[in-house]
């Protein structure tokens, strides 16, 4: 009896460092990078439509979002506001959602022809749509 009591006590123990991805809480919202090197800019993400914004610049790069599943989606570039980026238009970029927090998640954008190798970032939930 004791032996069981132990093995239960064990199995609760671990069931509570699990965590469940909640992918669905950041298909919408206001994002920031956690990479000091994009701090300069702010993602907004609605279902279907991504806007990035440089806030040195006013560059703007807007993009579809067509999902896969809840933590995977395809990202299309479909417009930049800066001539010297026009080649991205029409290129895609696969996104994994790897780990979520409570206002955060990790994601990589796996490589293709723009980007030549698997970037890892961390997105910030700044705020809700």
């Amino acid at each position: 009896m004791k032996y069981l009591c132990n093995i239960c006590l064990w199995l609760t123990t671990l069931s509570g460092f699990s965590q469940e991805k909640v992918c669905k809480e950041f298909r919408t919202g206001v994002f920031k990078y956690s990479n000091p090197n994009y701090a300069e800019w702010t993602v907004k993400r609605f279902d279907s439509i991504q806007i990035e914004t440089s806030n040195k610049t006013g560059i703007e790069i807007h993009s579809s979002i067509e999902w896969n599943t809840d933590c995977d989606y395809i990202l299309t570039c479909q417009k930049v506001t800066d001539a010297k980026y026009q080649n991205i238009i029409g290129k895609a970029f696969q996104i994994f959602i790897v780990e979520t927090s409570n206002k955060s998640y990790r994601c990589i954008s796996k490589k293709n022809e723009v980007q030549l190798q698997d970037l890892e970032l961390t997105m910030i939930k700044i705020n809700e749509l």
